[in-house]
């Protein structure tokens, strides 16, 4: 009776845990599609509006260091209903803001919940879960982790196509509300140590080094020329080499990097964001190629997206099970193949593309990102030893947090680097001495002077004309090009996989198994 008692609880705390994830998971996709609807209802310009999506962003940066001292210093269940209420709260503030400055604000509440529940609830887990029931236990948890962000443009074009913007953040506040009275009621605290020193030159470093990094990074376009930024990027990689000597050379540090001395620990990182790159890679870019190229609404977006969600939710299933016997590194490896293949099967994408091949095309990118995720994160968890699993889900969250944000930059430039070059390639090809260009002129002429447009107004319409479609073509490239980096950038990093090695938890201590 008591061990059914102790399984049921498990999984009543992985449902209140996934549908917490869930949501904090979901504000990061779904508010960029309402960002329009603010902009108008506040009357502000698009600078203004960006810190709706930046303050959220920078506070989870913020946050997620210190989570790890806060649960142990307080107990998790203690500090996941704080920060679940200050989500809630936070999502309240904002379905009913009346002005530009009282949204950012709320966000920041938000943030302030949202980068404590997302590492606090993966070490909930790892404490409540045995070592052969994590993998099932992270595939769950992956799946809030993934498919959200995924089902935001859908959730979030539905909602704006047909009622009122504020609606995407107060459909929060009753699965909030519920989430903290079951947490409440059914979660048990864990063991904590109340006389645990606080960091506090490991937290403002932290705070500095994170907060001016991710605000540069967090723009996506980010401007080299211009000197603030540089300014914020010196400053903020000051700061965390200040924060990383400080807590290398401290007995209680807020975040153990000493962790990362754990090789099978530190790949698991590395290989966690080139899946993560991948998969928000799509999300970036897609909707771009969709939207600006195809033509598509944003609600029409978000179906071509949504079977991704559900291909990434299918493969976390079906990895959590399959992984243990195949093996995580050669998991690992099939996997990355796969989105390295997909990526590159991406990069030949044309207009001509139907968008019925696209979903086929995500949905296979889906199941390489949700076959990645589960087996590695798997690995890297049982690496260390369970007094460490708070401050490794610490570092996995702050890393992971830092990895999308420069993925995202990282993709943003490659883009707009190779939109340039096509761009200068191909106006360069329109002159009179190229036979191709000239005849392509002379027929959109023609067709203007049909439709009754005057030789002068027909001339400049067509030279109007050719460099729209030369403008479409270099983003298409560029777009492409992009793709296949991210293909390259995925089979780099197969070499070190298959070096990953699974280490198993018995009874408190590590034991280094290498896998066959």
């Amino acid at each position: 009776m008591e061990n059914k008692q102790k399984a049921a609880y498990k999984w009543i705390a992985l449902i209140i845990i996934a549908i917490a994830l869930f949501m904090v998971n979901l504000d990061m996709s779904i508010v960029n599609i309402a960002i329009s609807k603010m902009m108008l209802t506040f009357n502000v310009t698009l600078d203004q509006i960006q810190w709706v999506i930046s303050a959220y962003t920078l506070t989870l940066g913020i946050t997620m260091p210190v989570s790890a001292y806060l649960t142990d210093r307080f107990g998790i269940k203690k500090i996941f209903i704080i920060a679940l209420s200050l989500f809630t709260l936070g999502s309240f503030i904002c379905g009913i803001s009346w002005n530009i400055t009282s949204i950012v604000i709320s966000r920041v509440i938000q943030g302030l919940g949202g980068g404590i529940i997302i590492p606090v609830s993966m070490a909930f887990l790892m404490n409540t879960f045995e070592e052969k029931e994590r993998g099932s236990a992270i595939a769950i948890i992956g799946i809030t982790s993934m498919v959200a962000p995924a089902l935001g443009p859908t959730l979030g074009g539905y909602i704006i196509q047909n009622f009122d913007w504020r609606l995407v953040f107060l459909i929060n506040i009753p699965i909030g509300i519920v989430g903290i009275i079951a947490a409440i009621k059914l979660l048990r605290e864990t063991e904590h140590n109340p006389s645990m020193h606080f960091d506090l030159l490991g937290f403002l470093s932290a705070a500095i080094g994170m907060g001016c990094i991710l605000y540069v990074l967090g723009k996506g376009n980010v401007d080299w020329g211009d000197l603030k930024n540089v300014m914020l990027m010196i400053v903020g990689g000051y700061s965390l080499v200040i924060f990383i000597v400080n807590e290398l050379m401290i007995p209680e540090p807020m975040l153990n990097l000493r962790l990362f001395k754990n090789y099978t620990f530190c790949m698991s990182n590395i290989i966690l964001n080139i899946g993560i790159l991948a998969l928000f890679g799509g999300i970036f870019l897609v909707p771009i190629f969709l939207q600006q190229l195809k033509g598509l609404t944003p609600y029409q977006t978000g179906i071509v997206l949504f079977p991704e969600a559900i291909a990434t939710a299918v493969s976390m299933i079906i990895a959590s099970k399959l992984s243990k016997k195949v093996g995580v590194r050669t998991f690992a490896v099939l996997a990355l193949l796969l989105l390295a293949f997909n990526s590159y099967s991406m990069s030949k994408i044309t207009l001509d593309t139907s968008t019925v091949t696209i979903t086929l095309l995500l949905m296979l990118r889906g199941l390489g990102v949700g076959f990645l995720i589960v087996p590695v994160q798997f690995a890297g968890f049982n690496a260390v030893l369970k007094e460490e699993l708070t401050n490794a889900s610490a570092l996995l969250s702050t890393v992971k947090q830092i990895g999308t944000s420069v993925g995202v930059t990282v993709i943003t430039s490659v883009m707009q680097q190779r939109n340039i070059l096509n761009y200068a390639h191909l106006s360069d090809q329109v002159n009179t001495f190229n036979p191709n260009s000239m005849n392509l002129f002379k027929m959109l002429e023609g067709m203007l002077i049909q439709g009754g447009a005057s030789q002068t107004d027909a001339q400049g319409g067509a030279i109007s004309l050719l460099y729209g479609m030369i403008q479409k073509q270099s983003l298409l490239q560029s777009l492409n090009d992009t793709m296949l980096v991210i293909s390259i950038l995925t089979i780099i990093i197969i070499l070190p996989t298959l070096l990953l090695k699974e280490k198993k938890q018995i009874e408190g201590e590590v034991q280094t198994v290498m896998m066959e």
